[in-house]
């Protein structure tokens, strides 16, 4: 079996080896290249979906071409490893398909455009936004007074304009600052004015003004009001929108298209932005409610807002109209009323009240009109309509299992009406209100925003990735660069800023699905920063402000929400979502791929482990078409161009000059391998014991494979491509490396293993080196003398400092293990590399 193997090798054409590992080379190449495409276009689609739901006008065939790029991938792991991927394949075939069904179905549904609140109940707040759905809950499950109603839903304001303005809304609203008052004012008279002048569609038209004759078919005026989804909840939009009242049924029509523009006011452009809040989750829908002609109106809240567990309700009033009161516009009688039976009023503070609130008389707007002087220092309220409320409030407390802040009047007949309710937002939760427009200048500023918001915490600075697991909770992390890895902490920081990173990048999309408040490319935290020291990160401005100015963002339970909100959206579970973080974990293999997103990064560390794995038989078939590295240093190397990485004088000379190699990542190791400052020989002295060390494992046959000092080692290397696979004084070196104007091509892969002296001190020699490289940025994995590191995506400038730094070390880590005989002398080593004493001589005083 032997002899045929190798008298198979002599028949090989000369060369053939050589170009093997060059088309190992062109896959591999063409894998980085489809990867970062395929990262490119998904970055997109998902920034997109940010602005707009998955219509057709959306995804716009982008799916079938992600998918088509994912599979392309597959296909080029398939010939760079010349192992089946048919399981891969099948995972992207199952996944597209999936999606493809689920597009199949938004297209076939028909959302409603409108609907009495008699139909709603709070499961409607998706399509008629939680004021009207709270309404229709109020009304149809608690049976409580609500004014009868319509409302035209979240999906006429997508057909109205929603869809037809999202590129719009998307390119001027994705990088504006808040605090640029001047370009905020100007996006907002934009938007608003292209809002007014779309042609609002027949059939909403039609909706409007059917709805408004049944309901005033015996007279009246409506009043028209905003219903955000999610209003109420987590955010509150307080003051954000709209409400117009005492509109005629001629004037519907313009009331909505008023309402839904209000929505592109600078105040709620500003709201929207510093709250980080997308505008796919923030659609608007339309209430239209029969107007009561108001004897009084005000605000009942069912726990004192300033204390949470007080046993009394407040309950505000006014005569006519409310609408003032919750600003402060407006005076009000304040009423303390007990929480129980019979319903004690505890504290009564009634004002002085010379006019009121009333509907014009004209048929249209609002007017003020003076009280008779009997009733300016008379209570707004009666004490049985005091009781009643407060009856109303504890039902509704208890039915939503919240306090609650409800708006009532009490009309001209003396019945009284629920016209809103939603939390109570208490004065601990809104302590640390954002403010978009903090005073004092950041700290630190400049970076890409990755996930907008505002949050605060402790700094914690994470110099060396490996630490990343010591983060506290509710802290802003700062890192060198990130890595899916660090999935680990998030649900429990409040923000994160690295030093640079890919926004199309698996961290970054990692950063976006837990929605954390991040900052990608900020320089500057770690030289102007200390651990611990509280701090507030502004995400959508790219600033970093010193104290709390901001809440913390919620940790653990936020994140198990945000997957629930992502249920039954394949295009999220499917394809944009990344689960493989781990390559060393279980699932990380083809049948653990759940989504397009886990097979690209499958097929991207497989590749890059294919090309590190470029093994000894396949380059001693090279030798053929290898030249030797022309050099002073102790360096035995053969050199194989994979295609631009030679510029030789002598196109057929058997040698090649360091300076006739052009390939970047060379370049940048060779920088440091040939430093000024390094030297490969020892001249510390040695005791006779370490010498005594290296011969008797001169003599030990090597493990591994490994050759001694002065046998062969060989350098592949293209334009930005570079594999070193080396056996220098006993110990064995393999550098693979990317370095291209491409960060998300970028990469360093490194092994260390062996050496002369005794197993103990080669395991020293290991600790040493991967200090170094733990200071340097690296990911290390070490193993008693066994060193992998890896630095990857990182931009050009980076890499290349690190490729210059990994030559340096392996310069002076030669020959050093036997000098490695406690871990305080490698200690000692390592803060002398770290220091650039690379000739490690003690320092004089």
């Amino acid at each position: 079996m032997w002899t045929f193997q190798r008298e198979t090798r002599q028949r090989e054409a000369p060369g053939a080896a050589a170009d093997r590992v060059r088309a190992k080379y062109a896959s591999f190449r063409e894998l980085l290249a489809l990867n970062n495409e395929s990262l490119e276009l998904m970055a997109g689609l998902q920034d997109d979906l940010q602005y707009a739901p998955p219509r057709r006008e959306v995804l716009n065939g982008r799916v079938v071409t992600i998918f088509q790029r994912i599979g392309s991938v597959v296909a080029a792991l398939e010939r760079l490893t010349g192992v089946s991927q048919q399981a891969l394949a099948a995972a992207v075939q199952e996944q597209q398909q999936e999606i493809e069904n689920y597009k199949a179905t938004l297209e076939t549904l028909q959302p409603p455009i409108w609907a009495w609140l008699a139909e709603l109940n709070a499961d409607s707040e998706r399509e008629a936004g939680s004021k009207a759905a709270v309404l229709g809950e109020i009304r149809n499950r608690l049976r409580l007074p609500v004014p009868d109603g319509f409302v035209l839903t979240t999906e006429a304001y997508s057909q109205y304009c929603g869809m037809p303005l999202w590129r719009e809304i998307r390119d001027v609203t994705r990088d504006l600052d808040p605090n640029d008052l001047a370009s905020l004012r100007r996006v907002s008279e934009s938007l608003t004015q292209r809002v007014m002048e779309l042609a609002l569609p027949r059939s909403l038209e039609d909706a409007i003004t059917r709805g408004a004759g049944t309901l005033l078919r015996n007279g009246g005026a409506l009043a028209v009001r905003s219903s955000a989804r999610g209003e109420g909840g987590a955010r509150s939009y307080a003051g954000q929108f709209l409400s117009i009242l005492n509109v005629p049924v001629k004037q519907a029509v313009d009331a909505y298209r008023r309402v839904i523009a209000a929505r592109f006011t600078e105040r709620a452009l500003s709201y929207r932005l510093s709250t980080g809040l997308p505008e796919v989750d923030s659609p608007l829908a339309a209430l239209f409610v029969r107007m009561i002609p108001a004897r009084a109106a005000g605000i009942l809240y069912t726990r004192d807002p300033g204390d949470p567990k007080s046993k009394h309700l407040w309950i505000t009033a006014t005569r006519g109209l409310g609408i003032g009161i919750a600003s402060g516009s407006t005076p009000a009688d304040l009423f303390v009323v007990s929480r129980s039976k019979p319903y004690r009023v505890l504290e009564r503070n009634v004002i002085h009240k010379e006019t009121e609130l009333v509907l014009d008389s004209g048929g249209a707007g609002l007017a003020s009109a003076p009280l008779p002087r009997e009733a300016q220092d008379a209570p707004s309220l009666l004490d049985v309509h005091l009781r009643v409320l407060a009856d109303w409030g504890l039902r509704l407390e208890e039915h939503f299992r919240a306090p609650q802040d409800v708006e009532w009047v009490l009309d001209s007949n003396g019945a009284l009406w629920i016209v809103q309710s939603r939390p109570l937002v208490h004065a601990e939760a809104g302590r640390g209100k954002a403010r978009s427009r903090p005073k004092g200048e950041p700290r630190v500023a400049g970076g890409r925003t990755v996930y907008p918001g505002q949050t605060s915490g402790a700094a914690f600075l994470v110099d060396e990735i490996q630490h990343i697991g010591e983060t506290p909770a509710g802290a802003v992390v700062f890192i060198r660069k990130p890595s899916p890895e660090i999935v680990q902490v998030f649900p429990r920081i409040a923000g994160l800023v690295s030093e640079w990173g890919n926004l199309a990048g698996h961290a970054a999309a990692l950063l976006r699905e837990f929605k954390i408040p991040s900052v990608f490319q900020m320089a500057g935290a770690f030289e102007r920063l200390v651990n611990g020291e509280p701090v507030s990160l502004d995400a959508v401005q790219a600033r970093v402000y010193p104290g709390i100015l901001w809440p913390a963002r919620r940790t653990e339970l936020a994140v198990l929400e945000r997957y629930r909100e992502r249920a039954g959206d394949p295009i999220s579970a499917r394809l944009l979502t990344l689960n493989l973080l781990d390559p060393a974990a279980m699932n990380f293999r083809p049948a653990g791929c759940r989504s397009g997103h886990d097979v690209l990064r499958y097929c991207h560390e497989r590749a890059i482990e294919a090309m590190f794995a470029v093994n000894d038989r396949e380059l001693e078939r090279s030798a053929a078409s290898a030249r030797r590295l022309a050099t002073s240093l102790p360096l035995n190397l053969s050199v194989i161009d994979l295609g631009g990485g030679l510029a030789a004088a002598d196109p057929q000379g058997r040698e090649v000059t360091p300076e006739e190699i052009i390939s970047r990542p060379f370049r940048a190791l060779w920088k440091g391998i040939s430093h000024s400052q390094v030297t490969w020989r020892r001249e510390m002295r040695g005791s006779i014991r370490d010498w005594a060390s290296v011969l008797a494992n001169s003599f030990t046959p090597t493990a591994g494979g490994m050759r001694p000092l002065g046998e062969k080692s060989y350098l592949l290397v293209a334009d930005e491509y570079m594999n070193l696979n080396s056996r220098l004084a006993y110990h064995y070196s393999l550098i693979d490396a990317c370095l291209s104007d491409i960060p998300g091509n970028n990469y360093i892969s490194f092994r260390f293993e062996g050496g002369g002296a005794a197993h103990s001190r080669r395991s020293l020699r290991a600790c040493f080196v991967e200090r170094c490289l733990v200071h340097y940025g690296f990911f290390v994995d070490r193993r008693h003398d066994l060193v992998n590191a890896w630095f990857r995506k990182a931009p050009a400038d980076q890499t290349g400092e690190r490729l210059d730094i990994l030559g340096r070390l392996m310069a002076c880590s030669n020959q050093l293990d036997m000098y490695m005989d406690t871990r305080e002398v490698m200690n000692w080593f390592a803060d002398q590399f770290i220091q650039e004493n690379y000739a490690f001589r003690p320092r004089t005083s």
